[in-house]
């Protein structure tokens, strides 16, 4: 019985000093021969695709352990929701996983009822943001609309991969707005099948970033068969500086108001991001070797070559943009409802 005592305190002992050291392990120390897995909610050969690639391989390099970054793809259907879905409730939160999925989940979290609730963006652990992504609307070169003016009489068929995706939020918003008659095909799992589509005839027009265009199809743009007709953003893309904004077509406070809101998530996209409750330590670990891959000269010199624009924004600003359009006013929440054709 003494001997049953005294290995039952030993152990006692082990784990309650083994616990706290297991908890103040360094982040070098875990990390070291780890692997993290980068989930990317969108198709693959598209902008987001490309930029998750870039940043996986040079981050490594200033992550403390020096781990490897495995980029795996979820696909575009839906907006990528599954994927931030998975990052949210199944994914392990210790650091091992990272994601990047489409912007426009941070609009569906207020705007669509079969989404609320499902996540909340403002405790997602954010990395940071490689450039913001301004999404178009295009029509092809044989569309019968080829203006915003005609699009109001003519009916145009746009491809979409899902009603949280920025393929279809941009012209539905449109749609509302200002009465066009874009009309939809949904389930297109990326750019690069949009683009197949409006190839073959089967849609003819799509929407997403200008920088899909200019990496997939840069003879789009020089035989000048896709016209974009507006992007959304929060300011103009500097690829297109004729093209106006969303905001620019309000013709009221309270519609500026809403599109604020469909306008705002163009600042999370290509942001990588971790999921709620992983260890601060590994937070600010990856937020620090991101900042560094923001200026590393090879880094740049690649996103050059990709013609990838760069225009960064650190985790602790991403998580102020998150809290903020969180607490959007009802008001407006519903009046963006009301232009996406939310439920």
């Amino acid at each position: 019985m003494r001997h049953a005592l005294i290995q039952a305190a030993s152990l006692g002992a082990a784990l309650a000093f083994g616990a706290p050291a297991a908890l103040a392990q360094s982040v070098e120390a875990f990390y070291t021969g780890k692997t993290i897995t980068f989930l990317i909610g969108a198709g693959p050969g598209g902008s987001y695709d490309l930029y998750a690639r870039a940043l996986a391989a040079h981050m490594p390099k200033y992550i403390p352990g020096r781990p490897q970054i495995v980029v795996k793809i979820g696909g575009g259907v839906g907006g990528g929701l599954s994927t931030a879905l998975q990052i949210e409730h199944t994914s392990p939160k210790d650091g091992t996983v990272m994601g990047m999925t489409q912007q426009t989940n941070v609009t569906s979290q207020l705007t669509e009822s079969a989404v609320k609730g499902k996540f909340d963006i403002s405790r997602w652990r954010w990395i940071g943001n490689m450039a913001p992504l301004r999404n178009f609307v295009g029509v092809w070169h044989t569309a019968p609309a080829q203006t915003l003016e005609e699009a109001k009489t003519r009916e145009v068929i746009l491809g979409a991969t899902g009603r949280t995706s920025p393929t279809f939020i941009v012209p539905q918003t449109l749609n509302e707005l200002i009465g066009a008659k874009f009309k939809f095909v949904l389930g297109y799992n990326g750019t690069a099948d949009l683009n197949l589509a409006m190839e073959r005839g089967e849609i003819q027009g799509r929407g997403a970033s200008w920088i899909s265009v200019v990496t997939q199809a840069p003879s789009y743009i020089t035989e000048k068969k896709l016209k974009v007709l507006i992007v959304d953003g929060l300011t103009r893309d500097p690829l297109l500086p004729d093209v106006p904004t969303l905001l620019e077509v309000a013709a009221t406070d309270e519609q500026r108001a809403a599109l604020l809101v469909i306008c705002g998530s163009s600042e999370f996209a290509r942001a990588a991001f971790l999921p709620p409750g992983t260890p601060q330590d590994r937070v600010d670990a990856l937020r620090r070797a991101f900042d560094a891959v923001m200026i590393d000269p090879e880094f740049l010199a690649e996103a050059a070559r990709m013609q990838m624009p760069i225009e960064p924004q650190n985790g602790e600003a991403l998580d102020r943009t998150a809290a903020q359009i969180v607490a959007t006013p009802p008001a407006a929440v519903a009046l963006a409802k009301k232009l996406l054709g939310s439920e």
